[in-house]
């Protein structure tokens, strides 16, 4: 199962993607622009990480394809 989550370095963003990965979510996306995220808010999480702007549609269209959540 695929989950996105945007605004995933952000502090509610990166506490989501954590509790995705502890009840098993086997693929998660964290998308986030950085601008007041902290890509540091990811560490030690199996996460793929995209740096890229929610308007940017084909950066959204590619990480949610195939996603479920």
């Amino acid at each position: 199962m695929k989950a996105v989550v945007t605004g995933g370095a952000g502090f509610i963003g990166s506490g989501l993607v954590r509790e995705l990965a502890a009840r098993g979510v086997d693929e998660i996306v964290a998308v986030d622009n950085l601008r007041s995220g902290k890509r540091e808010n990811l560490d030690g999480v199996a996460a793929e990480f995209r740096e890229c702007d929610i308007r940017d549609y084909e950066a959204m269209r590619s990480a949610f394809e195939g996603a479920r959540y």
